[in-house]
This record gives C-alpha cells, structure tokens and sequence, in this order.
C-alpha cells in the first residue's frame, strides 16, 4: 500500500521559497498598493472629459423621446461604455476607476442627475425639469473632469 505524505511534507514542496517575515511583508504590501494607486491615478486624456459630460447630458436627454427611448437610451450607454473602456485600452488603464473622492462623488452627482431625468420624464410631461437635469449631470461631469485632471498633477 502506497504511504501518504503528510502535511508538512506537502506544504514545503509546494512552496520552496522563504518564508518573509512580518516587515518584508509589510514592505511589499505597501508596494503593491503603491503600484495599484498609481495606476488608478494615470491621467486622462483631455477630450474624454468634455466627451464623457456631452454623452452623460444626451444620455438624460433620452428621456424626451417618445418612441425608441429605450433603444436610445441603450445606445448611449453603450456608447459611454466603448469610448471609456477604449480609452482605458489605450492607455494600458482599462478597469480602473481614480482615487480621487471628489472626482468620484462629482460623477455619481452626474449619473444621479441622468438617471434622475429618465424618472422625472415619466412623472411630468413638463420639458424643462429633464433639459435641466440634463444640464446638470453635464455640468457635474465637466466639474468632475476639472478635480480629476488637478488630483494627477496634469497641467491646468
């Protein structure tokens, strides 16, 4: 009958290298996040921000047509989604979102404002609540753009 290996056995031949001690762990935690924080604080490119602010504004304005809204609606997020995702390819950064908390709030302002736009055309036939809410989430992304360039030292 063949013998087992125990444990101990099992677990030094699974792993040769040395044990790192409690400071060289440490240590190369702190440089993993290092690494990750700069990489999620790789500048943009200048005309996504103004490209991002335009497609969120026409995103909420979806909510004013009467057929298709849906398919519009899809349209532009899809469109949102392939700029920022091609984008992100081009500059090695494709999934990462910025560290910065004023950018990020600034966006979730911006979103909030589109979808807010989507809810107020089903509750009101008035124009103007929606194209303002549109212009909003616009601003609120333009605003974002401007925190985000200034958190990555980018020149103004």
């Amino acid at each position: 009958m063949p013998r087992r290996k125990t444990p101990a056995t099992v677990s030094v031949m699974e792993n040769i290298a040395p044990t790192p001690d409690a400071a060289e762990a440490r240590a190369a935690l702190a440089e993993v996040q290092a690494v990750q924080r700069a990489v999620r604080d790789t500048p943009w490119p200048t005309w996504i921000y103004p490209v991002n602010a335009l497609l969120l504004g026409a995103l909420a304005l979806t909510a004013l047509v009467t057929e298709h809204r849906t398919n519009l609606f899809l349209a532009a997020s899809a469109t949102i989604l392939g700029v920022n995702v091609g984008a992100g390819y081009r500059m090695g950064t494709p999934w990462t979102l910025p560290t910065s908390r004023g950018f990020l709030a600034a966006v979730a302002l911006a979103g909030a404002c589109a979808l807010g736009a989507l809810v107020v055309a089903d509750v009101t036939d008035r124009t103007w609540p929606v194209v303002a809410l549109a212009a909003a989430a616009t601003a609120s992304y333009l605003l974002a753009g401007v925190v985000h360039r200034r958190s990555t030292g980018r020149p103004r």
